[in-house]
C-alpha cells in the first residue's frame, strides 16, 4: 500500500489510521515560524460514521488506501438490517440502517447499488444518481394554490416524505436525486 505524506493527501481520499479506514472530508496547513508546518484533517471514520479533526505534522506518512467497490442488488429488509447479493458471486449479506443513514430512503428491492468494502468487510453504499418510486400517499391539491407553482408533501414507497408539484397523484413513479432528495421528474 502506497506511503504518502498529509501534505499529499486530497480531500476525499482513503487513509488508514490505527487500521480504520478514514474518508478525508477536508485538510488545511498552517506553519508557525519556529514550528514544523501542521496538517488539520477533518476525516470520516468509514467504519463506525464518525467524523473527527486531527491534527498531524505536515510530513508524517499516512498510508493510503483503495477500497473494493462490488455491484450488489437490494434484496429486502427486516427489523434493522438491509439485505444485499454480490451480483458476481451472489453472496449474501447485510448492513444494519444506522451503516446506511439516508441511503435507506431510495433502497427498494432489486435496486442495484456499489458497495465499499474494507477487508472483506462490506462498509459502505454508493447508491445510483437517481431512483424511480412509487407515491402511496398524495393529498389532493388545492385549488387556488397554484399562483407560485404550489406544492406538496407526498409519501413514496420507502416511507421517504418529499415535497412535489401539486399535480402529482397517488400512484405514479417519481424519478428522485439521491444526492438532494429532491423531485426530478415524473417516469
Amino acid at each position: 500500500m502506497p506511503t504518502i505524506t498529509f501534505r499529499e493527501i486530497k480531500k476525499g481520499s482513503v487513509i488508514l489510521i490505527d487500521n480504520e479506514p478514514y474518508e478525508v472530508l477536508d485538510r488545511s496547513f498552517r506553519a508557525k515560524q519556529q514550528n514544523k508546518a501542521m496538517a488539520t484533517v477533518n476525516m470520516k471514520n468509514l467504519i463506525t460514521g464518525k467524523v473527527l479533526e486531527k491534527n498531524f505534522q505536515s510530513s508524517a506518512p499516512v498510508e493510503e488506501i483503495t477500497l473494493e467497490e462490488i455491484k450488489a442488488q437490494f434484496l429486502y429488509k427486516d427489523e434493522n438490517e438491509y439485505h444485499f447479493m454480490d451480483q458476481e458471486t451472489y453472496d449474501q449479506f447485510s448492513l444494519e440502517k444506522e451503516q446506511l443513514g439516508d441511503a435507506i430512503n431510495y433502497l427498494k428491492e432489486e435496486i442495484v447499488v456499489r458497495i465499499k468494502k474494507f477487508s472483506d468487510k462490506p462498509i459502505d453504499i454508493i447508491l445510483p444518481a437517481e431512483v424511480s418510486l412509487k407515491v402511496i400517499d398524495s393529498p389532493p391539491g388545492v385549488k387556488g394554490d397554484t399562483a407560485q407553482g404550489g406544492s406538496k408533501t407526498v409519501i413514496l414507497e420507502t416511507g421517504m416524505k418529499i415535497n412535489v408539484p401539486l399535480f402529482i397523484k397517488e400512484g405514479e413513479n417519481l424519478i428522485i436525486k439521491t444526492k438532494t432528495g429532491n423531485f426530478d421528474r415524473r417516469e
